[in-house]
């Protein structure tokens, strides 16, 4: 039967779940499948099959709100404190961003498209790692040695990471430049690598995938989806080819990011990596290069650090602005300053600031309560933890109940912006901002 996609903000799918009726709330842009004959809701409802559950969805005037054409779909995922993104393009096409330092990338798509069923495969048509730092290269291990997970590209910055042969971990500095870089694979024959750049080059080669770097210095990137341009913006290399030093190692991977820019029909989306105060400001040196970064929804650069460049947040002017951040390790992001400059920079006075940390919601693992040790016979009643109902939830473990994932969505001119709660609403749910209206 046909496949549709819901064209509301939000609406309600009802099912039957042993005997009783219950729902959920379908953002813009969910697929579902319309099934032929009377729904269980009588006539004013059709019936449709939503993730392997068959129900209803209530007419608006004439029929469903339900629309034939894909949405681009961009879910920015909760991986703690590091980087991933998901992007399905409005012809199906597959990119993922990054992938985190955990599991929780390959959980989401295992989740997404139920690969822990017999039959089911995903093929992820681009994958991009931004630079090789831990907390955005190793959460895609797992999913390039997944058995059911097919790879096609792979597109990288041009660094590495060494452990030995160079005078510094991203390879030789002379005078202010760094002179290694690689493209393919074979370039890094012989060198030694560190082990997790080493974990990551050997699945790699186990997936089969291509695999090539990229800069601003070439033209936009085909991804397969005639309705997607997707421009590099970074990094920006020397006319030599080398990169130039940003003090030190982790300015200079950082600040050297492969961003993007994904424009479609109207709407323009930037993925900015890592970058920072020294990148920002190498980019923001080339002529014009502020027009290139403009952009409604912007992948905020390294997880709200202190380390941003206000002018490339100018120049980008977000609508949307998303940050991937954790608390482990703690490094405060998303900091206070950031957050700040980013309401300031943005291009509207209604801007959707939102955290992936923040949107994670937490309740009490009743299950496996901490047990906290007696406190001293001379401490007060009311501090006994065994006694006190007022200290009882000192002795709860606490659980995430629902991820941080940030789902931003698009039909071109309009965005949707929206994140799951814990409420009988079941979403944080924005109206539709028409881009038109801002430039």
């Amino acid at each position: 039967m046909p496949i549709k996609y819901s064209s509301k903000k939000t609406q309600r799918f009802y099912f039957m779940k042993d005997n009783k009726e219950t729902s959920l709330v379908l953002i813009y842009g969910d697929e579902v499948e319309t099934v032929s004959g009377a729904s269980f809701k009588g006539s004013d409802h059709i019936k449709v099959k939503y993730r392997g559950r068959v129900g209803a969805l209530k007419k608006f005037n004439t029929g469903p709100a339900l629309m034939g054409t894909r949405a681009l779909e961009t879910y920015f995922l909760d991986v703690g404190q590091g980087d991933a993104a998901f992007i399905v393009t409005p012809n199906g096409t597959k990119i993922l961003v990054d992938g985190g330092i955990t599991h929780s990338t390959a959980e989401f798509l295992i989740w997404k498209y139920r690969l822990d069923r017999d039959g089911n495969k995903l093929v992820i048509d681009h994958m991009f790692l931004s630079h090789a730092d831990q907390d955005h290269v190793k959460g895609l291990i797992p999913i390039l040695l997944h058995d059911k997970i097919e790879v096609k590209h792979i597109w990288h910055n041009g660094l590495g990471l060494f452990s030995a042969g160079f005078n510094q971990k991203l390879g030789q500095v002379n005078d202010g430049i760094l002179e290694t870089h690689h493209d393919t694979l074979d370039d890094l024959d012989g060198l030694t690598l560190t082990s997790t750049f080493k974990n990551w080059t050997n699945a790699v080669r186990a997936q089969g995938a291509t695999y090539r770097a990229l800069d601003n210095s070439m033209p936009p990137l085909d991804v397969g989806d005639p309705a997607i341009s997707l421009e590099i913006v970074g990094p920006r290399r020397e006319s030599n080819g080398n990169f130039k030093w940003l003090n030190g190692h982790s300015h200079t991977i950082n600040g050297h990011s492969l961003m993007f820019r994904l424009v479609h029909k109207h709407v323009r989306f930037m993925f900015s990596g890592d970058a920072n105060i020294e990148g920002g400001e190498h980019q923001m040196a080339q002529p014009g290069a502020g027009l290139r970064f403009d952009s409604h929804v912007l992948k905020s650069p390294h997880h709200g650090s202190h380390e941003f460049y206000f002018p490339f947040l100018r120049a980008v002017r977000p609508l949307i602005s998303v940050v991937s951040s954790g608390d482990s390790p703690d490094h405060g992001h998303p900091r206070a300053s950031f957050l700040g400059a980013l309401g300031r920079a943005g291009r509207s006075e209604h801007h959707l600031l939102f955290s992936t940390e923040i949107a994670a919601t937490f309740g009490v693992d009743k299950k496996n309560p901490i047990v906290l040790p007696e406190p001293a016979d001379d401490m007060d009643d009311s501090l006994r933890y065994s006694d006190s109902a007022l200290n009882s939830e000192a002795r709860q473990r606490f659980i995430k109940k629902l991820s941080g994932i940030i789902n931003v969505r698009s039909n071109g001119t309009e965005l949707y912006a929206a994140r799951r709660v814990t409420a009988s609403y079941q979403w944080e749910s924005y109206d539709a901002i028409d881009v038109t209206e801002f430039g």
